[in-house]
């Protein structure tokens, strides 16, 4: 997919773990027509969401007023986002980060090398914030500018956070049940209460609304099986068995990614696994969205329960979802004639009835 950089800038947040002294190095916009430096944010991008680092789903929290960066993203985002509105976001950034940092509750956490870039991937512009905390592992000159090609170690990349521009319009303008999620975050799965000031600091909020989750948890099952021709026929099992543990849970009770593939990979013959090693890497991508936990919505489970009936010669199977009377159902049942019309017929459905007719002549 093309990639295009508009905006880079490095700083730096200096802090040593044990003490609540933080300084700030302030730098400026670096050329994004740079070789080294385009390198650098590309292979930052493409760590976000690996296994080691999979990421976390939510939006800005514009509730409290005590966040200073979601309002500060809001005006880059609704203005011209030239280099020096770049920049001028970036230091509410730095100014944030520096505030987090120095609450005695993070005396154990430590700085890093600070890495902005906005660019262009596909449809989306996107918006990163890296902190790495190994800052020699960018091989960066005085001014935090690369100076050669760099390999990023997972380990290294010890928290970030992205924005999808294109989902932040779609957040702004949809109606409130088709609104997602546009702010992706890592952070560490230890020593949280030392090291979270960097999503603190952001206003990264986790809440994702639980039918867009639930939805896109089983739609991505789905997908990820008719995307591979190895695993395709396993597809209505694995999907079976993951609806099955859903509406299985206690109220209350959330699903993680890790339980879905273990139930996956249950649904599939042993030989078989190893196209599951992706599918949760899948699931948490940028396209499927999935958080790594999430509430589990009960409408949605039960909507995509199936019926089942038998009669003499013929059975079916369908999920509610696509059952009613209205005009426009899939299955549309018409109660007074005590008939069904099933409509939007796939290729393969058709292909299947109309040599059906053929044999039967």
């Amino acid at each position: 997919m093309d990639f295009k950089l508009r905006h880079c800038v490095i700083h730096e947040l200096i802090k040593e773990s044990g003490k609540q002294k933080v300084e700030t190095t302030i730098k400026s916009v670096l050329p994004n027509d740079d070789e080294y430096v385009c390198q650098l944010v590309q292979s930052l991008t493409e760590l976000i969401g690996k296994k080691d680092n999979q990421a976390s789903r939510g939006t800005f929290d514009y509730q409290d007023v005590t966040f200073k960066v979601p309002p500060a993203f809001k005006t880059y985002y609704d203005g011209a986002a030239t280099s020096e509105d770049f920049h001028k976001f970036s230091l509410v950034c730095m100014s944030e980060l520096s505030r987090q940092a120095k609450d005695p509750s993070r005396v154990a956490a430590s700085g890093g090398a600070i890495v902005f870039a906005h660019y262009v991937r596909g449809v989306s512009d996107f918006l990163l914030i890296t902190m790495v905390k190994q800052k020699e592992a960018l091989r960066l000159d005085k001014d935090l500018k690369p100076v050669g090609t760099v390999q990023i170690d997972l380990a290294k990349i010890h928290q970030a956070a992205r924005v999808n521009f294109h989902r932040f319009h779609e957040f702004e303008t949809l109606p409130e049940d088709e609104k997602s999620t546009y702010l992706a975050f890592v952070s560490p799965k230890v020593n949280q209460d030392a090291s979270g000031y960097f999503v603190a600091a952001l206003g990264c909020s986790d809440s994702v609304p639980s039918a867009r989750a639930t939805d896109a948890a089983l739609n991505g099952v789905r997908s990820y099986f008719d995307a591979n021709v190895d695993i395709k026929a396993y597809k209505n099992a694995a999907y079976d068995a993951v609806l099955y543990h859903l509406k299985e849970k206690k109220p209350g009770e959330t699903a993680s990614l890790a339980e879905i593939e273990h139930i996956v990979r249950q649904a599939v013959s042993a030989e078989k696994h190893i196209h599951i090693d992706n599918l949760v890497e899948y699931l948490n991508g940028e396209e499927i969205g999935v958080p790594l936990e999430f509430a589990i919505n009960r409408a949605v489970v039960n909507k995509r329960t199936k019926v089942r009936t038998r009669a003499n010669g013929w059975e079916l199977s369908f999920e509610k979802r696509f059952f009613g009377e209205q005009a426009g159902s899939v299955i549309q049942y018409l109660r007074k004639e005590k008939k069904l019309i099933i409509s939007q017929l796939d290729e393969n459905t058709i292909q299947k009835l109309e040599d059906a007719l053929k044999n039967e002549g």
